[in-house]
């Protein structure tokens, strides 16, 4: 909400806004009776990365970069007595809600694109980026698979589908169909979601022409269900890996250190952001971050995975997670992969402390 009230009501409110979720935050913690563990690993990572990074950050007023820190260092400390007051079901109505912002912004305000151009035919709602949004809407997806009641899990499948497709994020469909695969194969009954899915499209396609939707990725999606063919030079086009590979010599010339801080975010004039989070966690404070990082998420991944079973979502989660991290580099900026990171771990706490009172 900061970054949107910023866009779109100027400076004045975004800045209120931003230090009002921190001191919230803060005061929240303070002031809340039942204290729980910090989270140690996530402390531990915004230390090393703030600090390696800071060894070589050029910048001649670091102000910003300080806020950055601090910022974070309360994300990381207080937002946790929040976590373990938090369940799946709270998370996804507020997901819905975001996702339904994302709905709106494509049919009532389709020229409403503060961080491009009116007509871009990309839709964020209140995330500002289709790409960020497309990841709000994965998540919300695999908690979906959490919901007891059918109405409601069915309901927010399709409000995250449909709001997913509207991003036109790659990543996004890959995601989507990944964890449907997996769904399937875990219950033949969730092979609903992919139906789901197949009339989301083919409503999309028939009220095309009363849209503003992105020419081009609109027309790649379309010709790989029909006979047209297929449109692989857009779908390809500054694919994740070719920017990558921009970085490689940069990020061996300091492999140790780093290049400093945001130096693989915004720094480097005529590249884009490096868009995958190790990449530029190795790239900017060098090796000890990135093998932290790596191991949180690996972590995650075998934790989530011997769940499956019995909580399917979380696994889901870490994959949506995991691979979102892989096509952005807004983790330190944009805290919902990390403040969901935490809450999987509380979660996997919860479990293992219900397991051992049931085997006393």
């Amino acid at each position: 909400m900061p970054s949107y009230l910023l866009a779109y009501f100027g400076s004045t409110l975004g800045s209120l806004s931003s230090y009002a979720s921190s001191l919230l935050l803060l005061a929240y913690y303070f002031l809340s009776r039942e204290k729980h563990e910090l989270i140690f690993p996530f402390i531990l990572l915004g230390i090393l990365y703030y600090t390696l990074s800071g060894l070589n950050f050029s910048e001649i007023d670091p102000e910003w970069y300080f806020k950055d820190f601090i910022r974070f260092m309360i994300v990381v400390v207080c937002a946790g007595d929040l976590l373990y007051k938090t369940n799946n079901k709270d998370i996804y109505i507020i997901l819905v809600i975001g996702a339904l912002s994302i709905i709106i912004n494509a049919v009532i305000f389709p020229l409403a694109n503060a961080n491009f151009y009116p007509t871009y035919g990309r839709f964020s709602g209140f995330y500002l980026n289709p790409n960020f949004a497309g990841s709000i809407c994965l998540i919300g997806f695999a908690l979906s698979y959490s919901m007891g009641n059918k109405w409601f899990r069915l309901g927010g499948q399709l409000i995250f589908t449909l709001a997913g497709i509207l991003t036109f994020s790659r990543s996004f469909i890959v995601i989507w169909l990944l964890i449907n695969i997996i769904a399937i194969y875990h219950n033949r009954k969730n092979v609903i979601a992919p139906a789901i899915g197949a009339l989301v499209l083919v409503v999309l396609f028939a009220v095309s022409s009363f849209l503003t939707l992105n020419t081009a990725r609109f027309s790649a999606l379309k010709s790989i269900f029909s006979d047209e063919q297929i449109q692989s030079e857009t779908i390809q086009k500054d694919s994740r890996t070719g920017t990558w590979a921009l970085y490689t010599d940069i990020i061996f010339d300091k492999p140790f250190w780093g290049n400093g801080y945001e130096y693989m975010q915004k720094k480097l004039p005529g590249l884009p952001g490096v868009h995958n989070t190790f990449l530029m966690v190795l790239g900017e404070a060098g090796i000890i971050p990135f093998l932290l990082i790596v191991g949180i998420y690996i972590f995650l991944l075998i934790r989530s995975y011997s769940l499956f079973r019995s909580n399917p979502e979380y696994f889901y989660l870490s994959c949506v997670l995991t691979i979102s991290l892989m096509v952005g580099h807004t983790y330190f900026s944009n805290y919902y992969n990390v403040l969901i990171s935490m809450y999987l771990l509380i979660q996997f706490k919860k479990l293992s402390e219900s397991s051992s009172l049931i085997l006393k």
